[in-house]
């Protein structure tokens, strides 16, 4: 038994960098520099985007975890916080693809979301969690390391070879994926009794509150947001999916026991059970207002859309 629970742990310290070095790689490889430029010049966008998801999420988030604190567990309300300051979630992109969403309304936001949160969360994490050591240097690096610096050369790949990029962005994809899939397995496996306790207490479901803030404030971010935003809810799905991989790095800097990864762990689960139908639903009505014929590959993001 012994053996089994730091095998889970060993593959939970491999697959988090993993996860996001090939999933910020992935999005560098599909994200022109246009898309940034495009978005960086519609500053109303800019400022609500920024606004919802580094201003009223982890305000008004954690103001409720501290109300709500001796409800939670022992700090899992902490791992709620840290995912709350987490924000640019790379599968953002796919969410966007199931709901019909330009992708550079999807990749412009998520990149400026990135890189508020490499500057965000190690001023403000430690600020908010006195009583969890997180070293805010540690954390910069960290981010500028695993998540920034691949984004930056899966971009510049792109531009040497951009014949080779997709070719290129679906092996990452790929590798992301199983990265996920093994991050989620390791850091429920290694806190089964945990989780347990967790899905079958009130905890479920101020996780599922957390996110539903997130998308209310996304939701009104893209109505306030500017002309290069074409669709309203984009926003919402960007804001209330936050960014798993940034949030447990940071936790990593930190020592993190248990309690803080499957909070955070569980946060994204529930956001993923939350958005996921919602996004393909929106995907198929948009489709079907278009003309456009759906599969089973369309609806997931996978290949494009065909006209009748």
């Amino acid at each position: 038994m012994h053996t089994i629970e730091s095998l889970l742990m060993l593959l939970i310290h491999v697959s988090v960098p993993a996860f996001a070095i090939a999933s910020m790689l992935s999005m560098g490889l599909r994200t022109p520099l246009r898309s940034f430029r495009d978005q960086l010049k519609d500053r109303r966008t800019v400022f609500a985007v920024l606004g919802a998801n580094f201003v009223v999420v982890p305000a008004v988030g954690t103001l409720i975890i501290w109300i709500l604190d001796g409800m939670l567990p022992h700090q899992t309300g902490a791992g709620f916080i840290i995912a709350l300051c987490a924000a640019g979630a790379p599968f953002v992109l796919q969410l966007g693809a199931m709901a019909r969403i330009p992708y550079g309304e999807t990749a412009g936001p998520m990149a400026v979301l990135l890189l508020g949160s490499i500057v965000f969360m190690p001023l403000v994490v430690p600020f908010l969690l006195q009583d969890v050591e997180v070293d805010g240097w540690a954390v910069a690096k960290l981010l500028l390391g695993t998540m920034l610096s691949p984004m930056i050369a899966g971009i510049a790949i792109a531009a040497v070879f951009p014949r080779r990029a997709d070719l290129f962005a679906r092996i990452a994809g790929s590798v992301a994926a199983i990265s996920a899939v093994l991050m989620f397995l390791s850091g429920f496996g290694s806190n089964s009794g945990l989780v347990l306790q967790l899905v079958l207490s009130p905890v479920i479901l101020v996780a599922a509150g957390l996110v539903a803030l997130a998308f209310v404030a996304g939701r009104i971010c893209g109505d306030l947001a500017g002309d290069t935003l074409t669709v309203r809810d984009g926003p919402a799905i960007l804001t209330s999916q936050r960014n798993i991989a940034a949030a447990l790095l940071v936790a990593r800097t930190g020592g993190a026991d248990g309690s803080i990864v499957v909070s955070i762990l569980l946060l994204s689960a529930v956001g993923f059970v939350m958005l996921v139908p919602y996004a393909l639903a929106t995907g198929v009505v948009r489709r079907r207002r278009e003309g456009e014929k759906g599969s089973i590959g369309v609806l997931l993001g996978v290949v494009g859309p065909r006209s009748d």
